[in-house]
């Protein structure tokens, strides 16, 4: 039997059909989120970074119309800053610290950790940043309160383990295997302890920041004071990400790849005229070749690489370096920025063995 339907009936169900698909569409995409997507390629600047501010406070809800937008508009700026709503928002930053304390200079970092019934609690404050992480049977579950932007922010990263916190948010694992070894064996060897009750552990670490969190808070800080466009810090950031990536692997393999990968950021850094100080290692033509331990403000040779300025010059492991052109030096910073500025040379002195030593570049070139 065929059924017949009449046609008020049809049209009424069509009719239904179109208000439903309109309520769809303007539900997916509100009016207060099309006019801030708008706002986007403002002309006033202000106007772009209050929209952005207010998309990113939206979060989720946005998604589908950023990327649309991303997919249908014409205008660039637009374009740039919904990818970068979109990457904000699918993959949560993860917070920094104050770029504002103490120039950018962590000036020492608490760490606090208990273990109970097989779990471990961590809690660390450095520089204007909350970290706390809680890791047991029932997985990870990581708060940090810090700044994204310049802004204060607060995320909240779970996972079943290492490995899906690292597959979802690679980020906020390198943060958590900072102070917690991600394979589960241990945490923050080396560094000095105290005993507390309550098998809580107490570590005091002065003076030990993550160099690349420094430089992500110092850089961050001069985009937004010269206004940079939001497609010119996305590459800059992408460069930062790069580099983050480089250190931790030559942590493992070598610091080869890393020294070079800075040398392309230096490249990135011109070109946007950003400076990242003492923070990087100084440039192919300046660079010594050495690693250093800092021991009560000393800077004690560790390794000198094989045809390196350094070993050129006559450095040699447990040379303990005092001054550079007349400089003292106290850590890292100090050396770095010194050899940067000279590049072909410099005089330094050393101790070796009880004994105070002058190595002079320039004459040690003319002998060869």
């Amino acid at each position: 039997m065929r059924w017949k339907i009449p046609l008020i009936v049809l049209m009424l169900l069509c009719c239904s059909v179109a208000v439903r698909a309109a309520d769809a569409t303007d539900q997916a995409v509100p009016d207060d989120i099309k006019k801030l997507i708008d706002q986007l390629g403002d002309t006033q600047y202000s106007k772009r970074e209050a929209a952005t501010s207010e998309l990113k406070e939206i979060g989720k809800p946005a998604l589908a119309a950023l990327k649309q937008t991303i997919a249908q508009n014409q205008d660039p700026e637009i374009v740039s800053r919904a990818q970068m709503l979109v990457k904000r928002i699918e993959i949560r930053p993860v917070p920094g610290i104050d770029p504002n304390a103490a120039n950018g200079q962590v000036q020492s970092t608490r760490v606090q950790m208990s273990v109970s019934n097989g779990a471990r609690k961590v809690e660390v404050n450095e520089s204007g940043r909350e970290i706390k992480i809680a890791d047991g049977p029932d997985g990870i579950v990581m708060n940090v309160t810090g700044y994204v932007e310049g802004q204060p922010a607060s995320e909240e990263y779970t996972a079943k383990d290492f490995a899906q916190l690292k597959e979802e948010n690679p980020a906020a694992a390198a943060l958590f295997e900072r102070w917690v070894d991600g394979s589960g064996q241990g945490l923050m060897l080396g560094r000095q302890v105290q005993i507390g009750a309550g098998n809580v552990v107490q570590f005091t670490v002065p003076n030990v920041p993550d160099e690349l969190e420094i430089l992500r808070a110092r850089i961050e800080k001069q985009m937004r004071d010269q206004k940079l466009k939001a497609a010119d810090r996305e590459i800059v950031n992408q460069d930062l990400n790069r580099l983050t990536e480089a250190r931790n692997a030559g942590l493992a393999t070598g610091m080869e790849k890393y020294t070079d990968q800075c040398d392309e950021f230096r490249k990135t850094l011109a070109k946007y005229k950003l400076d990242a100080g003492e923070l990087l290692p100084p440039p192919a033509n300046a660079r010594l070749g050495i690693s250093v331990e800092t021991v009560q403000g000393h800077l004690i040779v560790q390794n000198v690489s094989e045809k390196s300025r350094a070993e050129r010059m006559g450095l040699q492991p447990g040379d303990l370096i005092r001054k550079v052109d007349g400089k003292a030096i106290t850590n890292v910073g100090e050396l770095r920025k010194v050899t940067t500025d000279n590049p072909k040379g410099m005089v330094m002195e050393i101790t070796r063995d009880g004994k105070e030593m002058k190595l002079d570049e320039a004459k040690e070139k003319e002998k060869k």
